[in-house]
């Protein structure tokens, strides 16, 4: 079937779909299996349930019928999404109650040796409001981005874009979230101002034990190393690659991101080398296994769209 796209269902863009909700549901069960075990609830899940209702609803709906093959993988994308973010966050509350030892100050270490001293840069990036704004901002906009990469892809009939950038999203939160879960650390914030955010009250509460519970749609962000803020941003720069023409907006943004990470994000620079090599690894590793098919994609919807004008 031929959108007017140009994008051509195969058997293999539904392949990278089905295996990414059997990854989804896997995890899930490992998820629900540890938390029982260890005393940990998660509540509040009818939005969550009913949000996957539709959105599956309308990945079903459209796909089966024909009708528009946009909108079928933009509900199908934007579901797994939302399921995966929803197992992942809570395998990173698990991780959390090895409660392994801090690391803060070996982090702290291996920032002075590259001549990285957080308290410096967060001090001069908040002296300058016309630096520390758009940091900010750009620092928060990494939901916003998974939408709209949703979103332009699907109406784009890049299908592989979409597919590559939730297999990357998904092994990069599982390794960052092993990783974290033997090497935490509480980040330079509250290591040198002893100072705790929510994040880290929740993370102290489920290092020290006992039976908790937490809402699905309130789970807080609790890995510090690697960072996975700096996964999502050179994510979003790779699946945006050329010859898509979203790419040097999508760079920008992104470059800012990054550089908000330390100061906006509360995180090392060491947090940040490794979750580039976290992101450099799996997408290696996602790449070799899809091979080159969304290189095609773009440039055949490109001549199309000429066509047409």
């Amino acid at each position: 079937m031929v959108e007017g796209s140009g994008q051509i269902e195969t058997g293999k863009d539904r392949g990278h779909l089905l295996w990414a909700w059997v990854l989804t549901l896997l995890l899930g069960a490992l998820d629900w299996i540890w938390a029982d075990r260890i005393g940990l609830t998660v509540v509040g899940w009818l939005r969550v349930s009913c949000m996957l209702i539709i959105l599956l609803a309308i990945g079903f709906g459209y796909g089966y019928s024909g009708r528009s093959r946009r909108l079928s993988d933009a509900g199908n994308y934007a579901a797994l999404w939302v399921a995966f973010s929803a197992a992942g966050a809570i395998s990173t509350y698990l991780a959390a109650t090895f409660a392994m030892p801090l690391r803060d100050v070996e982090l702290v270490a291996i920032d002075a040796s590259m001549g990285f001293h957080w308290l410096a840069w967060s001090q001069f990036i908040g002296a300058h409001r016309a630096i520390e704004v758009p940091l900010f901002f750009a620092y928060f906009t990494f939901l916003p981005q998974i939408v709209g990469s949703i979103l332009y892809f699907a109406h784009t009939g890049q299908t592989s874009r979409n597919a590559e950038m939730i297999w990357i999203a998904m092994l990069s939160l599982i390794a960052t979230t092993i990783v974290s879960g033997f090497l935490p650390a509480v980040g330079p914030y509250v290591h040198f101002f002893g100072r705790q955010t929510e994040d880290i009250v929740v993370l102290m509460s489920l290092r020290a034990g006992g039976a908790h519970t937490f809402a699905i749609d309130r789970l807080q962000g609790i890995i510090t190393f690697p960072s996975y803020h700096t996964v999502l941003a050179i994510i979003f720069i790779y699946v945006h690659r050329p010859p898509s023409r979203s790419f040097v907006p999508v760079a920008i943004l992104n470059g800012l991101m990054l550089l908000g990470i330390p100061s906006e994000g509360h995180h090392y620079l060491i947090d940040m080398i490794s979750g580039a090599l976290v992101a450099a690894v799996c997408i290696a590793v996602v790449r070799g296994a899809m091979g080159p098919r969304a290189e095609r994609v773009a440039p055949a919807i490109s001549r199309q769209e000429r066509a047409r004008a």
